[in-house]
């Protein structure tokens, strides 16, 4: 398991995709902290989500699961894995991308947007798990974003990413919906996985 870790943590960091995805999302996120604590805390979550997103979905987008999967036939390990290099690269962002937010004084938010990170990263992994194709994904999210969660619920329903934002916010409540939901989506990648590779 040792072995995938570090071949994962490596394949995310060399792939250009991924690597410009989460320096682009953590650029904008340090940006953002100087002049709003909340709208840096959504950049993060949307960086961390779309970074898991990206470094799962590559091996499906670029035929490299199949590889993956001969080198480990076991699929759920290959998960675990998947979420635990998404986590990292997700407090990693996080952390560094809210140095401002700290700076300016409001270290309960930034402590609370950090504790809340593992959850939506393992919850992007299990979308793309699920998913497979980055760019519907992420294109589809950005609609629900817009439209279901920001229209409809006003950010406000305790919908994925509206969970995010009020748990970060230090809502127990809103934590409690984020948890709810990405215990709900990781049976179902765990089912997923392994499915057969040749429609991807």
């Amino acid at each position: 398991m040792i072995a995938v870790l570090r071949s994962e943590l490596y394949r995310s960091l060399t792939v250009p995709a991924s690597l410009i995805a989460l320096l682009g999302f953590g650029a904008l996120a340090v940006l953002t902290g100087w002049f709003d604590k909340n709208f840096w805390t959504l950049l993060a979550g949307l960086g961390t989500f779309s970074t898991a997103v990206m470094v799962t979905a590559q091996h499906y987008q670029h035929r490299t699961a199949l590889l993956l999967f001969l080198g480990r036939p076991q699929r759920l390990s290959v998960l675990a894995v998947q979420c635990l290099v998404a986590v990292a690269l997700g407090v990693v962002l996080v952390a560094v991308s809210g140095i401002p937010v700290l700076l300016n004084g409001d270290s309960h938010q930034y402590a609370t947007t950090l504790q809340t990170t593992p959850v939506i990263a393992v919850f992007g992994v299990a979308n793309a798990t699920i998913i497979r194709r980055p760019l519907w994904l992420l294109t589809g999210y950005l609609g629900w974003l817009v439209f279901v969660e920001g229209l409809i619920g006003r950010l406000e329903s305790p919908l994925p990413f509206t969970s995010f934002l009020l748990a970060s916010a230090g809502d127990a409540k809103a934590l409690v919906a984020l948890l709810t939901w990405t215990a709900v989506a990781l049976p179902v990648a765990a089912w997923s996985i392994r499915r057969d590779l040749s429609g991807d």
